[in-house]
């Protein structure tokens, strides 16, 4: 017998003494309540293959679970990982047209070179999907011999407790399992109950794949070994879940010491409140903030991350893997994933220029200038200096000030952004704005955003709200001729 025909003996045995198929829907619509399942209305994006696995989860929440009120959409990822690969893109366009779900079909530009490259692929494009159909989650059809699978592939990777945990059943952004407690063979058998197709995926039995040689060869001889070892596995699992949470809450208080901020994609936390943790709780610390980003922090990753974090400068990135990135500023560390919430420079180009006062201004004036995302306002009159300053009439309430003499002032007066080598005029002379920055702790992320304010010799006279040059000196003398201008950024 192969591995692969024996494989799907133990399968057709079952792991937990066969459960009645047309129990599943019943399982499923409990296992959706217990963890609460998207209300009545929302839209949900199921990940359709065309495998049988994902066939029996569109089938059963476009029919025995319809009452769940729930808009369905499918979505297919064309890998490109076989010559034939867009037959299946039709075939289930095809299911999903019988049973009138609408379906999405995404497609690699070019064929993918392997699993870790799909995976990646398969879920940015589900992401974009969820995304673009305003959907509360993607449903994916692992089922328990998938749990199985991960777990000891991640044993033979030598993981931790948390790696144990195997396939979570939710995670972030938006990912959900409804069927991971479930056998494969009570899918099979509702599939034949109910008619439901699903197509072979040659690729499945490629036994060059690690994966496949888990599920086809080594399954096979630990259940020879042991008859049990299959509920024993997830009986592992479920252990290391709670074992998991248990820690989760243990580390609660210690993450409120770091000050985490949490957002869409991306969790900021404070360094040096980092580094007075135990060296054993640093780990599990950042492996707890990182597991957010998905699949669990390994030990190589963890190791580097700490090091980063103890030695790694200000304005440095460190990319952990294709999708999480570590970056520190000053006292503050930033993981992301996906390249989400990250500020990207490419929002604006270094040196881009917005003139805004071409001569002295006869009349006060104003100027709106969208500005690196930003939207500025921007206000400025003339007259003589007095013991005070011009008053500029209402604006939004973080205009910052600035009055520069006219005498020698060169027009016009333009908005731009930092460029590579700028060097600014301070009370000893020039000095490098990259310096200069670095002293006023501005973030690497957002030099590039930070305006400034030059003349007609592109000589940099303010970065409001932050230095004024020496080439803008507040003369003590009264009577003089002066520009006064405030620059902020305009309320929402």
């Amino acid at each position: 017998m192969t591995g692969a025909s024996r494989a799907r003996s133990h399968r057709s045995r079952g792991m937990h003494g066969r459960r009645e198929a047309s129990d599943l829907p019943g399982r499923v619509h409990a296992a959706w309540s217990g963890w609460g399942g998207p209300p009545p209305g929302s839209t949900v994006v199921v990940a359709l293959s065309g495998g049988l696995d994902s066939c029996v989860l569109l089938h059963l929440l476009r029919f025995p679970l319809a009452g769940l009120g729930l808009r369905v959409v499918a979505a297919h990822f064309d890998h490109r990982m076989r010559r034939d690969s867009g037959v299946d893109a039709h075939w289930v366009s095809g299911v999903a047209g019988a049973w009138r779900v609408p379906v999405r079909i995404g497609e690699a530009e070019r064929p993918v070179r392997n699993e870790t490259e799909a995976r990646r692929l398969r879920y940015d494009f589900l992401e974009r999907v969820r995304a673009e159909e305003e959907a509360s989650m993607v449903l994916t059809a692992h089922h328990a011999e998938d749990q199985m699978e991960t777990v000891i592939f991640r044993i033979l990777r030598g993981t931790g407790v948390q790696g144990l945990a195997g396939i979570p059943a939710r995670r972030e952004p938006g990912v959900a399992r409804p069927l991971l407690d479930e056998a494969r063979d009570e899918l099979v058998a509702y599939a034949e109950q109910h008619r439901v197709p699903g197509r072979l995926d040659p690729s499945n039995e490629d036994l060059g794949i690690a994966r496949n040689r888990i599920r086809h060869e080594l399954l096979p001889r630990i259940t020879d070994i042991h008859p049990g070892a299959r509920e024993a596995i997830l009986r592992l699992s479920r252990n290391a879940r709670r074992t998991g949470r248990a820690l989760d809450s243990l580390l609660a208080p210690v993450l409120q010491r770091l000050r985490v901020d949490r957002g869409d994609g991306f969790c900021t936390f404070h360094r040096e409140a980092f580094l007075d943790l135990p060296a054993p709780v640093q780990g599990e610390a950042l492996r707890a903030l990182a597991r957010r980003a998905g699949p669990p922090l390994d030990e190589t990753g963890t190791a580097a991350a700490l090091e980063f974090i103890r030695t790694g400068h200000s304005g440095r990135v460190l990319h952990l893997t294709h999708t999480l990135h570590l970056e520190r500023e000053f006292d503050l560390l930033r993981l992301s994933w996906n390249g989400v919430g990250r500020i990207r420079s490419e929002a604006v180009r270094p040196g881009d220029q917005v003139p805004f006062l071409r001569e002295p201004p006869a009349r006060p004036g104003r100027s709106e200038i969208d500005f690196g995302g930003r939207h500025l306002l921007i206000e400025w009159a003339s007259g003589r200096v007095s013991g005070e300053e011009v008053v500029m009439g209402p604006g939004p309430s973080d205009l910052r000030g600035c009055r520069i003499e006219l005498t020698g002032l060169v027009f016009p007066l333009s908005l731009r952004s930092p460029r590579p080598g700028d060097r600014i005029r301070g009370p000893a002379g020039s000095r490098k704005l990259k310096k200069l920055f670095g002293e006023l702790r501005v973030p690497a992320r957002d030099r590039v955003r930070t305006p400034l304010v030059v003349d007609g010799r592109d000589e940099i006279l303010w970065i409001p709200g932050l230095y004024r040059s020496a080439l803008a000196p507040v003369s003590s003398e009264a009577g003089g001729h002066a520009v006064f201008l405030k620059i902020g950024e305009e309320a929402e």
